[in-house]
């Protein structure tokens, strides 16, 4: 059989477009399919994507019109022409073509402005003085690009759906088949085919390669498939695009397509992640793309579009710029924990004339402040840490100075390149006429790199020793020499430079110095050096360790014993000098709520109460409080300068008004009236405190309930607010709390307790000095002489005892019911005051006894024990006992002792029967209850019309104990 190829017949299917979430199995390839080809009818050959466009055939998806002839060539047939028909699923309705036409011009209109985003301008505000203008990486890939095309040539690994046009040529001329016949086919929403004779082929979800496979073997014949018109259907994008919304695309398009129909990225969106969501029978499906494995690797990103794609564009992140002796300065995205050497490597590697020991990064610190980081790409642990965001990388050129060359730069009249002659020494090229008339004529580098590829050397010297014949150096090629002004530090990096020094402050000729072994201070500072402001007692070197820079030693000197030469000291490379002005103190300012506003010297270590201490207040301290405001200098002298300053005059005209943040606020009425020594700040210099009124929202009155309640805690009061009202608030009592034993501590009682303390003591002291006095004056025995000491031995210590106590402040004598509602209308129900402390004990189960006793402690309590019994219990009362003087402190703090008006007849619940006699018997019958304390007191010769006041203050020592141990032992 004769062998050839005719065209028989060309069968044109289309199909209308359906949804195609249902064939979510048959899904576009996907990255991993790096070419697009297409088959030519005459060669049956593949040809790239790439290839021209007078290669292959780009046919156009609004159109319905079949092949032309310059493509296709239609064999001889006898047979009549297929006649096409049309199906109204084939057809796209205007309407439809008024849409895909409208989003079409949209995505045409996408044009960059060319204007910079808000990231590329906020580098080059730190970029602009360095001549580097840093643009964001990758965008310009989506600038200019043409529209992708909506028909272009697909392989056989192409999907087939609703919508695409397919052209079937039969190879061949086989036997027993007749296609003549057939019409225009289409494939109905079901994605079939049908062709007469042979029957029905469903073909959704196939590549174009297995649908031709199906078709062949069914009819028998070599048949060859292509496709026509393409289907479409939208796509969304959203995100940081130029317009974001729905684009017409194909299945052959991709995700690049897509954004670029779109306008492209804007400079705020993200190119490392970018999302697309993909609804499947399982969900919906989230992709994320990074673009710069396109743009830096060359990986292929071809995902296909499928119906329903949404495109998101994040915004951007982290990022980092990197500029100077680089292959592609840029700003870069950062994706994760990127270090310099990953950056390094994204902008192309260094470049031949990048200087690797000079590498800078600007990094923007708790986004507080910007900082500067040095170092060397030779430094491992340097190119190897994090990147933070918006990081700022510049890695220097080498200045190129030719091989017979030496270089002079910096603040001088003639830098520039200077011919090297062999032998040539610094003073060949430095004379007077280099130096400006504020060039630092005590500081000057020389740096070296010889031979050339070895490590930089800096050697230091001092311009005014090559001037005048002191010092010589020999050069060598491509040296270069660096002058500076005087005054300047910054351009000095001590990190690399270490045979020099600082001089600062109060002094003529402030700057870098370059150092001499074994140089003294007495060199430097010479009476031409002195300002009239120089402080001549006090100034300080701050010795550094040459390895860290920190400070290892202050050494303290006064300016005037060097002048006069009383002494000298030596100086070591990297010091700093500092000098000081003579009026160091800068003073407080008290203004606002006070009858005379007024400057304050100020001393160190100096309290905000010092700082009020005389000042007279417009309105009631419980009205007003001082808000703090404070300047914080970068450069603080330090706390030994202040201290030793010859002169602390403040002048309050001084100086104009500078802008200071409010530190905190403090209520007067706590820190002058409640001596609340946390309120008791120190100031610093120039601090200026502002007396204001208290804002009536702002008074907050509080009390503080603890112990055996239900809800401890801290309540607001007002001035109406009660006892009860706070333990209802707390919840009510816990079960074995006791209610009779409640604390009640209040500052106020407590500043009474402390005066009467006071008075106590400063009477005591009295008595003592002249106790003492009259005994080393009086004529007495030796057994008389030991009776005076011993007694006053025991006064002293109960001296020192009264001097050691700590006043509680607690109001006795509060009876509280156990039935809480049984105190609202009790005259205990007392009113309460701000700060008040409530403490509820836990019942307790015993009897304490303190004082002149053999052993005191706790003894379990037995009903109807009386005090002598207690006694009895603890050994008894030592020889020093004041058995005339016991006394009981209940539980609730209130006191009972022998000078109480008992009657003479007392009834005991132990022995059943009337007791009776004197009062001292009284006390000691006294049956005693849970929580009471016994209290001996010792025995003292004062003047009668001292004991009350001393018995009241043993009572309050006391009861300030008992106090203090009840409320540790709840």
């Amino acid at each position: 059989m004769r062998k050839y190829i005719s065209l028989l017949t060309i069968v044109a299917l289309s199909v209308t477009y359906i949804p195609e979430t249902f064939a979510e199995a048959v899904s576009a390839p996907l990255a991993s399919e790096t070419n697009i080809t297409v088959q030519n009818p005459q060669t049956e050959t593949t040809a790239n994507s790439t290839a021209s466009s007078s290669q292959i055939e780009i046919r156009n998806p609004l159109t319905l019109g079949v092949e032309s002839n310059n493509t296709l060539q239609t064999a001889p047939s006898t047979k009549t022409s297929p006649v096409e028909t049309t199906n109204p699923e084939t057809e796209i309705s205007s309407q439809t073509k008024e849409k895909i036409k409208s989003l079409t011009e949209t995505a045409k209109s996408a044009t960059f402005t060319g204007e910079a985003s808000s990231i590329e301008a906020g580098f080059y505000t730190r970029t602009k003085a360095l001549g580097i203008k840093l643009k964001q990486f990758g965008y310009n890939f989506f600038v200019g690009k043409k529209l992708p095309a909506l028909s272009i040539p697909v392989d056989k690994t192409y999907v087939l759906g609703p919508g695409d046009e397919l052209f079937l040529y039969v190879i061949g001329n086989p036997p027993n088949i007749d296609i003549s016949q057939i019409t225009k086919l289409v494939v109905d929403r079901e994605g079939k085919i049908y062709i007469p004779g042979f029957g029905v082929f469903y073909v959704w979800g196939k590549t174009l390669g297995e649908a031709e496979s199906l078709i062949s073997k069914a009819l028998g014949v070599n048949i060859k498939l292509t496709v026509g018109r393409l289907r479409t259907f939208p796509v969304y994008v959203s995100g940081e695009v130029r317009n974001p919304g729905a684009v017409i695309a194909t299945s052959a398009n991709t995700v690049i397509d897509a954004i670029i129909m779109a306008g492209g990225v804007k400079g705020t969106g993200s190119l490392r992640n970018i999302i697309v969501r993909r609804t499947t029978p399982n969900g919906v499906k989230t992709i994320h793309i990074d673009f710069y494995r396109l743009l830096l690797e060359g990986e292929p990103i071809n995902m296909r579009l499928k119906d329903g794609d949404v495109i998101f564009i994040p915004p951007i992140k982290k990022v980092a710029g990197i500029g100077g002796a680089v292959r592609r300065p840029a700003i870069y995205e950062l994706k994760g924990n990127e270090t310099l050497k990953d950056l390094i490597k994204m902008a192309g590697g260094v470049l031949p004339s990048a200087y690797k020991y000079k590498v800078v990064i600007q990094r923007y610190k708790n986004n507080e402040f910007l900082e500067v980081i040095e170092g060397s790409l030779s430094d491992k642990n340097f190119i190897s840490q994090p990147l933070h965001s918006g990081d700022l990388v510049v890695i220097k050129k080498v200045i190129s100075v030719p091989q017979n060359a030496v270089m002079v730069d910096g603040y001088t009249a003639y830098p520039g390149l200077y011919e090297y002659k062999p032998g040539m020494k610094l003073s060949d090229i430095l004379n007077s006429d280099m130096f400006l008339p504020d060039t630092n004529m005590k500081f000057g580098l020389i740096l070296r790199q010889y031979p050339l590829g070895t490590p930089p050397k800096y050697i230091t010297f001092a311009p005014e020793d090559i001037i005048n014949g002191n010092k010589d150096i020999f050069l060598m090629p491509r040296d270069k020499i660096y002058l500076y002004k005087f005054g300047t530090t910054k351009n000095v990096d001590f990190n690399k430079i270490k045979d020099a020094f600082v001089v600062e402050g109060e002094i003529k000729y402030p700057g870098v110095y370059a150092y001499r072994k074994g140089m003294k201070l007495s060199e430097l500072l010479t009476p031409d050096m002195i300002l009239i402001n120089t402080n001549l007692h006090y100034a300080e070197i701050d010795r550094r360790d040459p390895e860290t820079l920190d400070i290892k030693e202050i050494k303290e000197f006064a300016p005037i014993d060097i002048l006069n030469h009383k002494t000298d000291i030596e100086i070591k490379p990297l010091d700093v000098i500092k000098f000081y002005p003579k009026f160091v103190f800068s003073p407080i300012k008290v203004s606002g709520a006070v009858k005379n506003p007024h400057f304050i010297p100020y001393h160190r270590g100096m309290k905000l109460s010092d700082a009020l201490s005389g000042i007279e207040f417009t309105k009631d301290i419980k009205k007003l409080k001082a808000d703090i405001y404070r300047e914080l200098s970068r450069n603080a002298k330090s706390a030994s300068a202040l201290e030793k300053a010859q002169n602390i005059k403040v002048q309050a005209e001084s100086g104009a008004e500078t802008i200071k943040s409010n530190i905190t606020s403090v209520y007067l009425y706590n820190l002058l009236m409640k001596h609340d020594t946390d309120a008791n700040i120190t100031l610093n210099p120039g601090d200026r405190i502002v007396i204001r009124e208290i804002a009536p929202d702002e008074i907050v009155e509080k009390v503080s309930v603890s112990g055996y309640v239900r809800n401890p805690g801290t309540f607001k009061i007002t001035s109406k607010t009660t006892l009860y009202d706070v333990l209802k608030a707390a919840g009510g009592f816990r079960e074995n709390a006791y209610p009779r034993g409640i604390i009640i501590l209040r500052n106020s009682v407590r500043t009474m307790e402390k005066e009467r303390l006071s008075k106590a003591i400063l009477q005591m002291r009295q008595e003592l000095e002249k106790e003492q006095a009259g005994i080393m004056q009086a004529d007495l025995s030796q057994q008389e002489l030991a009776a005076r000491q011993s007694a006053f031995e025991s006064k002293r210590k109960l001296l020192e005892l009264m001097e050691k106590t700590q006043v509680s402040g607690r109001i006795t004598g509060i009876v509280i019911p156990e039935d809480l509602e049984k105190l609202k209308n009790s005259p205990y129900n007392i009113l309460l005051e701000d700060g008040d402390q409530i403490i509820v004990p836990k019942k307790p189960s015993s009897v304490l006894v303190f004082g002149e006793v053999y052993n005191p402690g706790a003894i379990v309590y037995q009903k109807g024990m009386t005090v002598k019994d207690y006694l009895k219990l603890c050994g008894g009362l030592t020889k020093d006992a004041d058995r005339e003087n016991i006394f009981v402190i209940k539980a609730d703090g209130t006191t009972l002792s022998s000078d109480r008006k008992f009657s003479f007849i007392t009834w005991s619940t132990r022995e059943r029967r009337f007791l009776w006699g004197t009062p001292e018997e009284e006390i000691l019958n006294y049956e005693l209850q849970p929580g009471d304390a016994v209290i001996v007191p010792t025995k003292i010769h004062v003047p009668t019309m001292w004991r009350p006041l001393i018995r009241d203050v043993i009572q309050i020592i006391y009861q300030s104990a008992l106090t203090v141990y009840t409320i540790t032992h709840i």
